[in-house]
C-alpha cells in the first residue's frame, strides 16, 4: 500500500457473536502486529470449509490471502488453479525439514508444494471410563479394558447397554459426519471406495461384499446388540453432547475439547484408544485443515500471510517467549476446562528438542492420566489412512444416507 503496509485478507474469520473466538483472533492480530507491525488483516468471515462456498468464491476470483480448508480439497483446489504455489516461502521460513515430512507430502503436487498444514489429527475410540467401570469392563490395575477388534466393540457396547443403561457406542448419521465415521470401518473391512483409471477420471467402487458387510455390521449394532442412542440423527454437536453428558461410553473421534468445555466432562474420565481393527486389518483415518493462498496473491501478501500463521502459533521456532507464551496458554485452557493432551498423535513437527520442550510444559498441567491414552499414541499396528481424494465430503453426505 501507498503507506508501506501489506494488507492481507484472512478468511473464516468468526462472527461478532462468536464472542471467544473473536477474542482470540483480536490477540492473533495483537502478535502479528509484534511479529511484522507493517502487516494489516483484513478479516473474512466466509467459511471455505464448504466446498460449494468455496468453489463459487473462487470462480467469482474473491478468494482472500489466506484460508484454511480441509485435508480432502487440497487436490481438488490445486487442479482447479485456486492455489499458490508456497514452496520458495516455506524453504525460506525453514520449515523444510522441521515439519512432518508425511504432512508436506499431502500438501504437495509435482514437487510444488501448495498448503501448509495447521491442525492434524488421528482418529481414536473416546471412551468413558466410568460407564465401563460400572459395567465390569476394566483390568486390574484399574484400566479400562479396551476393544481390539469391532466385534469386541460391540460386545462391550452391549454389555454397556445392559449393565448401565446408556448406549454403548453412538454413531453419526447427519452433516456429513456419519460417513467421516463411517470410513475408518469400511477400511478395515476392506473397502475400496474409488479409483483412478488412465484416463484421468475417478470411478465409484464401493458397490462391494465388503461395503455390505461394514454396513451390516452398523446394523448388527442396533438391531442385534441393542447398542446405540435412541435417538437416530445424530449430527457432529449432538454426538458431543451425548458422549458430553454421559450418555454413550463410546464414540469415533479425534482429540476434542467440546465434551470438557460445554457439557462439563471430567477430563480424568476421558480415555483414548486406537481405533479397532477389522478383518482386513487395523485401518485408521488422519486427516485435518490446511492453510491454503490466493494464486492473485504477490510474494510479499504470501510472507505477510505466513507471518499471520505464526501469529497463530505454526513456527518452527521454540524460543523463551514462545515457550512462555505456551504456558500461558496452556493456563488459560484449562480455566476453560479444556485437556491438556500429554502428547500428539500426529506431531508437525519433527524436531526431538522441541517436542521435549512442548511435552515437559504439557505434563506439568495436563489433567489426565497418560496410562489412559498408551493404546492411542501405540500406532505399530495401525494402516494411516487419509481421506479419500476426490468429492470426499459430497461421499460422506451420501454414506449419511446409507447410515
Amino acid at each position: 500500500n501507498a503507506d508501506g503496509k501489506v494488507s492481507i485478507t484472512v478468511g473464516g474469520w468468526p462472527a461478532e457473536t462468536d464472542k471467544v473466538n473473536v477474542q482470540t483472533f483480536d490477540m492473533y492480530v495483537e502478535k502479528l502486529a509484534k511479529i511484522n507491525p507493517n502487516v494489516n488483516v483484513v478479516p473474512d468471515t466466509t467459511n471455505y470449509m464448504d466446498p460449494k462456498i468455496f468453489q463459487m468464491k473462487a470462480a467469482a476470483n474473491q478468494l482472500p490471502t489466506v484460508w484454511k480448508t480441509h485435508l480432502t480439497e487440497i487436490g481438488k483446489t490445486i487442479d482447479s488453479g485456486y492455489a499458490a504455489d508456497v514452496t520458495d516461502m516455506m524453504k525460506k521460513k525453514g520449515f523444510i525439514g522441521e515439519m512432518n515430512p508425511d504432512l508436506i507430502k499431502i500438501s504437495t503436487k509435482n514437487d510444488k508444494i501448495y498448503a501448509v498444514p495447521s491442525n492434524v489429527y488421528l482418529m481414536g475410540l473416546t471412551i468413558n471410563k466410568d460407564l465401563f467401570r460400572k459395567a465390569g469392563l476394566v483390568n486390574e490395575d484399574g484400566t479400562v479394558m479396551v476393544p481390539d477388534t469391532y466385534e469386541q466393540m460391540a460386545e462391550y457396547a452391549k454389555i454397556i447397554k445392559e449393565k448401565t443403561g446408556n448406549a454403548g457406542y453412538a454413531i453419526c448419521t447427519a452433516g456429513g459426519n456419519g460417513g467421516w465415521h463411517f470410513m475408518n470401518i469400511a477400511w478395515s473391512y476392506g473397502v475400496k471406495f474409488m479409483e483412478q483409471g488412465e484416463d484421468g477420471r475417478w470411478k465409484a467402487t464401493f458397490n462391494t461384499q465388503e461395503a455390505v458387510d461394514a454396513l451390516q455390521y452398523v446394523k448388527d449394532l442396533k438391531w442385534k446388540y441393542n447398542a446405540l442412542p435412541d435417538t437416530s440423527v445424530i449430527d457432529y454437536t449432538e454426538s458431543h453432547k451425548l458422549f458430553g453428558v454421559g450418555q454413550v461410553a463410546m464414540y469415533f473421534e479425534a482429540t476434542s475439547n467440546d465434551y470438557t468445555a460445554k457439557y462439563g466432562f471430567d477430563p480424568a474420565n476421558l480415555v483414548m484408544a486406537k481405533m479397532p481393527a477389522g478383518p482386513k486389518g487395523r485401518v485408521v483415518q488422519m486427516g485435518g485443515d490446511v492453510h491454503m493462498f490466493s494464486p492473485s496473491a504477490t510474494k510479499e501478501e504470501i510472507e505477510a500471510a505466513f507471518d499471520w500463521m505464526e501469529a497463530r502459533g505454526i513456527d518452527k521456532e521454540v524460543d523463551e517467549n514462545y515457550l512462555l507464551n505456551y504456558e500461558e496458554e496452556c493456563k488459560a485452557s484449562l480455566k476453560k476446562n479444556y485437556i491438556i493432551w500429554p502428547r500428539d498423535a500426529l506431531a508437525m513437527w519433527i524436531n526431538p528438542e522441541r517436542l521435549k520442550k512442548i511435552y515437559e510444559i504439557r505434563d506439568k498441567y495436563t489433567q489426565v492420566d497418560i496410562k489412559d491414552y498408551a493404546s492411542y499414541y501405540d500406532t505399530s499396528d495401525v494402516e494411516l489412512h487419509v481421506e479419500e481424494p476426490m468429492l470426499c465430503q459430497q461421499l460422506y453426505s451420501v454414506l449419511d444416507g446409507c447410515i
